[in-house]
């Protein structure tokens, strides 16, 4: 690790609003770090609970702690700009009060962003755990920043708390901005300044459960999500306008959905869809392997959109397949052995 007298140390930020169920839990796995060169900037927003009596408590036992309190109830994004404003570090790190980060994930991720001077966003893996810490999945979110750039037209790409950025870019992109979504709005900002990166193992623990206020705001998240796919799409073809009805199916490609749609909407989705292939292609330095995985996700989003024609033309739907078995005969093949898109 590169690190000197000089630099300036890891600004940890943490909003929290009611979080006192797994607060505790939080704080003790950032103060555990192996990486002790940091601030801790927590935010209490108008918490309710025994929020502010645990942070009181843990703000008694290491100076580290600096807590900020908001007399009235202003949510995450504000929250989180908040703790922004009172860092003084040379990089800041994610925090979500649900969430607990692995005893080595600040320190391989200030080791990888001291020698990789060009990475302004940096995550990990996470490991996706319930309300009482049992082992669920592993998120084994994308490595490569030329990759992450295509993943980011579809979303977030990043799991939250498990990131890392420099305090001069996102201070470059005006923070933390949307209230909604606002971490998929965030890296898609930074990655038109900066290149990004996911380290490829699990350094964070991401709590899934039903009390958490993620859960509780599904729609208008999604509403927020689609407006995002839709502005980076349109950065990337340089487009005045591409009609969001677009935008919803490739989001129903991508979720799994299948409603039954127009033909036409379906011919022009496919149409976006190989216009954000090829001009991705042609601007982006992408390695043989990019370019591979890639492919097979132009394969997936296609070869779903053809379950969608033959929902609502049956004959369509079966040239649409049989264009695709032409275009991409290993892919399609394999599809067909192991019946499933890989």
């Amino acid at each position: 690790m590169i690190m000197n007298e000089q630099s300036i140390p890891v600004s940890v930020i943490l909003p929290v609003y009611n979080g006192e169920e797994h607060l505790s839990e939080c704080i003790e796995s950032v103060l555990s770090q192996t990486f002790k060169d940091f601030e801790f900037i927590i935010v209490d927003d108008a918490s309710t609970d025994n929020t502010a009596q645990i942070l009181k408590e843990f703000a008694m036992k290491d100076k580290r702690i600096n807590i900020v309190t908001h007399k009235v109830n202003q949510k995450q994004t504000v929250a989180a700009n908040t703790a922004c404003k009172y860092t003084k570090g040379k990089y800041i790190a994610r925090m979500d009060a649900d969430d607990i980060a692995l005893p080595n994930r600040f320190l391989k991720q200030v080791t990888f962003l001291e020698e990789n001077t060009q990475i302004g966003l940096l995550g990990s893996w996470v490991d996706i755990i319930d309300n009482n810490g049992t082992f669920l999945k592993i998120w084994r979110t994308h490595s490569t920043s030329n990759y992450l750039g295509w993943n980011l037209l579809f979303g977030a790409s990043f799991a939250h708390s498990s990131v890392m950025m420099r305090r001069d870019c996102i201070e470059q992109v005006g923070f933390y901005q949307l209230h909604q979504a606002e971490d998929y709005d965030l890296w898609s900002r930074l990655s038109r300044i900066t290149k990004v990166a996911n380290l490829p193992e699990v350094l964070q623990q991401k709590r899934v459960w039903s009390g958490q206020l993620a859960l509780r705001v599904v729609q208008n998240n999604r509403d927020c999500t689609l407006q995002i796919m839709q502005n980076n799409m349109q950065l990337l073809l340089n487009s005045i306008s591409i009609d969001i009805e677009l935008v919803k199916v490739i989001h129903a490609i991508i979720n799994g959905n299948q409603p039954v749609l127009e033909s036409a909407l379906l011919t022009k989705t496919k149409m976006l869809i190989n216009q954000l292939y090829n001009t991705y292609i042609i601007k982006t330095n992408l390695s043989i392997f990019e370019k591979k995985k890639v492919i097979v996700d132009i394969f997936q989003l296609l070869f779903k959109l053809s379950h969608f024609h033959i929902k609502t033309n049956f004959s369509m739907g079966i040239i649409e397949k049989l264009s695709l078995a032409f275009r991409f005969p290993k892919l399609f093949i394999y599809s067909l052995i192991h019946r499933k898109i890989i």
